[in-house]
């Protein structure tokens, strides 16, 4: 849900609900919904498609808001498994609001104290320019002046440049790094960053859960979320699980294979060696994912925050305070031979 979306699309489905579950004729409760929109918005003449779509009793209600893109292909999935039209809608909006994706929880800890150095060393770049400025001047005035400055030896333009580019480098590749892998290659993040692991775990769990009560079999569920989950590196995951599933062999032999933590495995081990239900499994495992997720993701952020501004504050107070003494000394020199 984005915050520039129109509001009155943001609560459609929520409203829709309301009035599916008081007995409401769905045509009457959107015609009523359009009437508050006032502007003719996008929204609006999609709305108004739809609702006309309605009236010519062709389509169920779920395809009709999935032609008019109310409903992402994923979303139709799961309103089309339901039991019925108003739980589909509702597994729909508990979802909706879930993210796995950290970057929010990087910006302060990681990406400002980058952008902190790599200003750091361009600020040096632009200083050796002046500073090679005043050197010209100074020696017409005494051609040994610049031993006298002492201008440290890495005040130089390979080292800013090389400092300049390792750290653009390195944010860059933290950035680009975990946006790609996080989206097409979770696995990988699962293998060196548990924490990742929860965070999909408490959204993909509860839509596991989510499905499976109300009313799709296990292997319908894996099946659909192979081909419609959001996160494009999780599809073959199910993919696998479903073919699992339908061999009727270990389930917690994918999740090993896709890096999940030890306590998600061994948890799922268990449940399939005392015949848990998978409905109860799931339930547990997000309820897991929760506690793990809270408990990691502050020790985490506290372990970026630690080393990332260290270095940041190490390599501006050095930088920092040279440039200064050496501002001093130069603007000492030009004071004394003036």
């Amino acid at each position: 849900m984005s915050m520039f979306s129109d509001p009155y699309e943001q609560f459609l489905l929520d409203y829709l609900v309301t009035k599916l579950e008081n007995g409401s004729n769905t045509r009457r409760a959107l015609l009523l919904y359009s009437e508050q929109i006032t502007r003719e918005t996008a929204f609006k003449k999609r709305l108004m498609g739809a609702i006309k779509d309605m009236e010519l009793g062709k389509h169920k209600l779920e395809a009709i808001l999935h032609k008019h893109k109310f409903l992402n292909s994923f979303q139709y999935s799961l309103v089309v498994n339901s039991t019925n039209t108003v739980d589909g809608l509702k597994l729909v909006l508990s979802f909706k609001k879930a993210n796995s994706n950290l970057l929010l929880k990087m910006v302060n800890p990681i990406f400002v104290p980058m952008g902190i150095i790599i200003f750091t060393f361009y600020g040096l770049v632009l200083y050796l320019d002046l500073l090679q400025r005043d050197l010209v001047q100074l020696k017409k005035l005494n051609p040994d002046v610049e031993q006298f400055l002492g201008i440290p030896k890495y005040f130089t333009y390979d080292v800013a440049y090389i400092g300049l580019g390792v750290s653009i480098f390195v944010t860059a590749f933290i950035f680009f790094g975990y946006v790609y892998s996080e989206k097409y290659r979770p696995a990988w993040l699962y293998k060196v960053f548990k924490t990742q692991a929860f965070s999909d775990g408490r959204f993909m769990f509860r839509i596991l859960n989510g499905m499976l009560a109300a009313g799709i079999s296990f292997h319908k569920t894996s099946l659909i979320l192979s081909k419609d989950y959001f996160k494009e590196g999780l599809k073959p995951f199910f993919a696998e699980l479903a073919d699992i599933i339908s061999r009727n062999k270990k389930l917690f032999t994918v999740f090993e294979k896709y890096n999940f933590p030890m306590i998600i495995t061994a948890d799922i081990k268990l449940s399939e060696l005392s015949k848990t239900s998978f409905s109860d499994v799931t339930r547990a495992l997000y309820q897991t994912c929760d506690t793990m997720y809270e408990k990691n993701i502050n020790y985490m952020v506290l372990q970026w925050k630690f080393m990332f501004w260290l270095i940041a504050m190490l390599i501006t107070v050095i930088i920092g305070s040279d440039v200064i003494n050496l501002v001093i000394s130069t603007f000492t020199f030009k004071t004394l031979y003036q």
